[in-house]
């Protein structure tokens, strides 16, 4: 059958879903993927034929600066209320339902599959009679920011001549929940279906700097993603990691210059990326900006975290694995090179946090699988 995901073009929203799109390939579906033209070329090396659609390159991004910049009044903690509606909603729903309409009436899917933020796939199902789930790249967005995000939409719905669903419609159908359910954040009670869903780590492919090994010193990990990199974010976490006696690799993204940070001390290793599944299994601790992927995929191998949130679902994030646990967290205005080297050198030593890190992996292990999930969606068609 021919399967449609959709998903916007961020690594944390394509990577979470690679996983399942792979489990139905090879269950014998016809994958294919619409994302906006920069990401077709990294979706298209994961394995799936893509379809262009939706706003994309300088446009985007100055669209997004522009919603982060009206944001900015607000606590860092806040923002997201504000940014997700008017990004993803108001910015990138419209152009991508109008691509995506045409595609859908073209290739005929039996099934959509959209990324949680991805808010036009919910609309073209509906108008086309296709069922549809929504993926999640990581905890449940909040009620309220997706009520929000649906007021935003909801003239798309009226336009084409459909009543508004509550939630932009996301929730229609099974929702496909990656998050550990010991750490689930907030109210379920407007999800109907939920569909637990292990999260295994996916790596982009292409070129990557040499291999890591693990040497006698503890190995910590510091990133702040590909989004939230700029060079002043690292100086006083490679401040800290320069006191003490580990080795650190840090890595910048795949678009960023490793030479703009300057000078580092001698036991900071630099790099644009590295796969993550080539890193994390070495780590002792992971110091990022705990975006989803990342934070999962480290609780997934057990590994305590050091927090520190910039933007997006990434406080979420950080207080759940608070609450379990198996973190430290520091805001931004507390992320001081003595406060992160304090903090680093406490998960080190102290086994608590990772005897809790490993609880959470081990629940994540007990999940379903994707092939399981993708018996499991063969019923919806």
């Amino acid at each position: 059958m021919r399967i449609l995901f959709t998903s916007n073009p961020g690594f944390g929203h394509v990577h979470p879903m690679v996983p399942l799109a792979r489990a139905l390939a090879g269950r014998g579906h016809e994958i294919r993927w619409a994302v906006v033209q920069d990401a077709c070329p990294r979706v298209e090396a994961a394995g799936f034929r893509t379809f262009p659609a939706g706003i994309g390159g300088d446009e985007r991004r100055a669209a997004f600066d522009r919603c982060l910049a009206e944001a900015s009044s607000l606590p860092p903690e806040a923002r997201p209320e504000r940014l997700f509606p008017a990004f993803f909603g108001g910015v990138c729903a419209p152009p991508m339902l109008a691509d995506l309409l045409p595609v859908v009436d073209d290739w005929q899917p039996v099934l959509l599959v959209n990324d949680a933020s991805e808010l036009a796939a919910p609309l073209a199902a509906h108008l086309r009679g296709v069922p549809h789930v929504t993926h999640a790249f990581g905890a449940l967005l909040p009620a309220g920011r997706m009520a929000e995000a649906a007021d935003v939409v909801a003239p798309l719905w009226q336009a084409h001549g459909l009543e508004p669903r509550p939630y932009a419609g996301s929730y229609d159908y099974p929702y496909l929940d990656i998050y550990p359910p010991s750490m689930r954040f907030g109210s379920y009670a407007h999800v109907p279906v939920v569909q637990p869903l292990r999260p295994v780590p996916f790596d982009a492919v292409g070129d990557v700097a040499a291999p890591v090994v693990a040497g006698d010193r503890p190995l910590v990990y510091l990133t702040f993603g590909t989004v939230f990199n700029r060079p002043d974010l690292f100086y006083a976490a490679m401040d800290a990691l320069g006191r003490l006696e580990v080795d650190a690799l840090v890595t910048v993204g795949p678009a960023a210059d490793p030479a703009a940070l300057g000078a580092v001390p001698p036991n900071v290793r630099v790099e644009r990326y590295v796969p993550q599944t080539a890193v994390l299994p070495h780590c002792a601790v992971v110091v990022s900006h705990t975006g989803s992927g990342t934070f999962l995929a480290s609780l997934g191998l057990g590994i305590p975290q050091l927090c520190l949130p910039q933007a997006a679902d990434q406080f979420i994030n950080a207080g759940q694995g608070a609450a379990a646990g198996a973190v430290l967290t520091l805001a931004p205005a507390e992320a001081t090179a003595d406060a992160i080297a304090h903090a680093v050198g406490r998960l080190l030593v102290e086994p608590a946090f990772g005897d809790a890190a490993r609880r959470v992996r081990d629940e994540i292990d007990t999940m379903p699988s994707p092939d399981e999930v993708a018996a499991v969606l063969e019923d919806l068609w």
